[in-house]
């Protein structure tokens, strides 16, 4: 199972619990008018070399239609950008304690890096937060909840 952080650029300059509810009704949807969607359309193959170019390291991996992909070299991490119509999905491995917070601290420069060059929001499901950068306090309580997930999931 992997943990998800999901990035948005809000029309309106600023995303909120509204319009992430609008996506996960809607988001699926290829009938909905422009006009309706909160957040701006992108274009992934353009995105994907702005962050090809911030981070070398990235290795392109094979994605549906219009998509891009990203792996970390590091594969122990499992950290993965998905680059989609209409923003990011960063994904990673769920893990506990010092590695957490590594990986954590490379998720938060990738939002950092978006949202400064770019205008894009996060939005972490699991915690119900939304931030317009790197929120050090998300990344403090993502890793207590992965720290505290963790034992439960290698037992169940």
């Amino acid at each position: 199972m992997d943990y998800a952080i999901h990035l948005y650029v809000p029309k309106t300059g600023t995303l909120t619990p509204k319009m992430v509810e609008w996506l996960y009704q809607n988001g699926q949807s290829v009938d909905q008018p422009e006009i309706f969607w909160p957040v701006r359309k992108i274009i992934p193959r353009k995105l994907g070399r702005i962050l090809y170019n911030f981070d070398k390291s990235l290795i392109p991996k094979p994605a549906p239609n219009q998509d891009v992909e990203f792996a970390y070299p590091m594969e122990q991490l499992g950290l993965r950008l998905y680059l989609h119509e209409r923003g990011v999905i960063i994904g990673f491995l769920y893990m506990g304690g010092g590695l957490a917070r590594i990986t954590l601290g490379i998720v938060y420069t990738y939002i950092r890096f978006l949202y400064e060059n770019a205008g894009f929001w996060s939005y972490d499901p699991q915690l119900n937060v939304i931030s317009y950068a790197d929120d050090f306090q998300s990344i403090d309580e993502t890793a207590q909840l992965m720290d505290e997930l963790l034992p439960k999931m290698l037992s169940g």
